[in-house]
């Protein structure tokens, strides 16, 4: 506890002696906000485009700007509702896992069950974890054992970019994108030769060290990284003094080659290797209900993907042809009374061809029209039970049209059509819109569509403990839409949305335990789920020093059972969060603060009569202060303190998600480019 005190004094009083000091230098006008990119809201995958030195991301306070310009599309040509995370982003506020930077971003809420290590789902506007399809570098990272994907394993180290696109958008990605998608893009290492080495320490016995080599240029350009993390952890159960420890090693690889102008072949590899111990569930009655108990048991979860993409250029770029192969992996395996393993395999190949058609360049109309085309195969296996082997495969076809008419209206249109070897055939669509109405201040932004979720491999053929699966359960299926209005005020320095959304969900798998066996199976609800709401947010350039964020959503989710409405489980009513952000204007030091508010919310447990039961889990406020400075180029040091209202809360009932307040602190030095060791400093 002095320890965190002591760190906690420290970034508090260089925070003031930042903004004492800054005034030796002169306020620069305030700039508008950088302009953002999205590669995962359309079919098409453009190119990379030079950012204008009005979008540069240096131009907003920042602590490190990304190495290379983001590929994709610029928001304001999409209608889809989408927020972006950026690499500056993770860099101001020191996120070590992506989960920590979706937290309350609107209509989005995070399930951590335990310290670190533990599992860690998201929520997309109230729905289920397995309905938020993760993607990759374009490879689909979700278990086909449970559905959903582990956030736990997944470290910020590499990450560029997070999108997260809300609503439902399997006619873009077919199954498992019912509430939304979160695509992420890793560094690509293109830019100066440059390694990066950073290390840390802090409460909890945590150490983290890292190591990345980036460099290349527009022929060549190359990515490697890799991370290693360890701690103490503390008590997932609400009783007892034994702390569940972590370890977690990832090594992730990107890069690519340029034959030519028109052709270009990228691969990726990321492998994520975490060992966690937890405790015994249902194990004693605390408060009334089941919670968990200590125990020395550990769990080990290997997570990784590959792909290879080869494109090509045609008619000066008019025509591009791709042809992809990409694969992922997660391996479980559990040391409670029996050790259980299981591993899911997705395989995919495709090929996309992309055609602009416009009068010429000067043209105020242009079309983009994509076709898409691949084969997918998910294996399912039990090493523990031999038997326990299952494959089955999917083809697909898509296309998708967009238009830009007047540089004022933008128009999206996705289809999709999957055939299906283990259940009936699906098609899915997505359209969206986006218009500037004359005078530049308001933006008008609408989108619509449907998703489907096949059923997971654990579900229809799993053996667990106090488990019997269903095979003959049936996809799940959404249908949604959301409208909102986006203003830029202040010459662009300011940017507030409003969206309203809502979605209805049929089939929805649920998991039931009826007496008097108590064994848990799968079933597809006969009436269906509603979710709606409201989400807000804002991003305000008060200065070109600083910079000041805020979100809120407003949810109703409900699920329906005999004509009542029950309110869906760990979902909260009310969320909301606020950042600033401080840079000195020599720009060598950095302090950000971030507030995430969660609010009340509902969770099912069961009594010590094993009734099933719903009581609530209290709302907290979870504060980070992050802060660091550069002593020279190439070396900087960095603190942070996390939970700094020492607040506990648990986001599933009886599993402890923080300990308390936390600090850390390190260094971070780089070697080459023109920050780094023996460079200068930016003027």
């Amino acid at each position: 506890m002095t320890y965190r005190r002591s760190l906690s004094r420290y970034l508090l009083s260089a925070a003031a002696l930042l903004v004492a000091a800054d005034h030796a230098y002169a306020q620069q006008p305030p700039v508008a906000l950088p302009g953002l990119r999205v590669q995962g809201a359309t079919l098409e995958r453009p190119a990379s485009a030079p950012r204008s030195p009005a979008a540069s991301a240096s131009d907003l306070p920042s602590a490190e700007p990304p190495d290379e310009p983001v590929q994709g599309v610029t928001v304001e040509k999409i209608g889809t509702s989408v927020s972006v995370v950026t690499r500056a982003d993770i860099e101001r506020q020191q996120i070590r896992n992506a989960a920590d930077a979706l937290r309350s971003l609107p209509g989005v809420s995070v399930s951590q069950s335990g310290t670190a290590g533990s599992i860690t789902v998201v929520r997309i506007r109230g729905a289920e974890s397995r309905h938020t399809l993760v993607v990759i570098d374009g490879v689909e990272m979700n278990s086909g054992t449970d559905g959903f994907f582990d956030f736990s394993n997944l470290a910020a180290d590499d990450i560029q970019q997070i999108e997260v696109l809300r609503g439902p958008q399997s006619g873009l990605y077919g199954n498992g994108a019912l509430g939304g998608v979160i695509n992420i893009t890793t560094l690509s290492g293109k830019g100066p030769m440059k390694l990066r080495l950073q290390t840390e320490g802090g409460s909890l016995g945590t150490g983290r060290i890292g190591a990345q080599l980036s460099g290349g240029n527009a022929n060549a350009w190359g990515s490697i990284s890799a991370t290693g993390f360890r701690t103490n952890g503390f008590n997932i159960s609400p009783t007892g003094n034994e702390n569940d420890d972590t370890r977690i090693g990832s090594f992730a690889a990107k890069g690519g080659i340029a034959l030519n102008n028109a052709f270009r072949i990228e691969g990726n590899y990321r492998e994520q290797d975490t060992r966690a111990g937890f405790d015994r569930g249902f194990a004693q009655v605390w408060q009334g209900f089941f919670a968990p108990a200590d125990a020395p048991y550990v769990g080990e979860a290997r997570v990784r993907n590959a792909g290879i993409t080869a494109t090509l250029d045609t008619f000066g770029k008019a025509w591009t042809h791709s042809v992809f192969l990409q694969g992922a992996e997660t391996a479980r395996k559990d040391t409670s009374t029996n050790v259980l393993e299981s591993t899911s395999q997705n395989s995919k190949f495709g090929y996309r061809s992309t055609l602009l058609i416009e009068d010429s360049k000067a043209s105020p109309i242009r079309h983009f029209v994509t076709g898409l085309i691949e084969r997918r195969t998910e294996v399912f296996e039990q090493p523990t039970f031999s038997t326990r082997d299952y494959t089955r495969h999917r083809d697909s076809i898509a296309g998708e049209i967009r238009g830009e008419y007047f540089q004022s209206l933008y128009l999206g249109f996705t289809a999709r059509h999957d055939d299906n070897d283990d259940t009936r055939d699906f098609s899915t669509w997505n359209v969206n819109g986006s218009y500037l109405v004359p005078g530049g201040i308001f933006r008008l932004h609408a989108s619509a569509g449907t998703g489907v979720k096949y059923p997971s491999f654990g579900d229809l053929y799993g053996f667990f403990a106090n488990f019997a699966p269903n095979p003959n359960l049936k996809p799940e299926q959404s249908r949604g839409y959301d409208v909102g209005i986006e203003t830029k005020l202040m010459g662009g320095r300011a940017v507030l949305d409003a969206t309203y959304f809502h979605s209805d969900l049929s089939n929805e798998i649920v998991i039931r335990c009826p007496p008097p066996t108590f064994v848990c199976s799968p079933l597809n609800l006969g009436e269906g789920s509603t979710r709606r709401g409201v989400e807000l947010s804002g991003r305000y350039l008060l200065t070109s020093q600083v910079s000041l964020g805020a979100a809120y959503t407003y949810l109703l989710a409900y699920e329906y059972q005999n004509g009542a409405a029950i309110e869906e489980v760990r979902r909260p009513r009310h969320q909301a969060r606020f950042d600033v952000n401080y840079a000195t204007a020599d720009k060598r030091g950095n302090v950000n603060v971030a507030a995430i508010y969660n609010g009340n919310m509902q969770d099912i447990v069961s009594d010590a009569a094993f009734k099933s039961v719903y009581t609530t889990l209290p709302q907290y406020w979870n504060v980070r202060l992050a802060g660091g400075y550069k002593l020279q180029p190439g070396v900087e040091l960095f603190g942070r303190v996390e939970n700094l209202l020492n607040q506990h809360w648990q986001e599933v009932y009886g599993y402890n998600a923080t300990p308390g307040a936390t600090a850390f602190a390190g260094v971070k030095l780089t070697f080459g480019g023109p920050d780094g060791i023996g460079g200068t400093f930016e003027k």
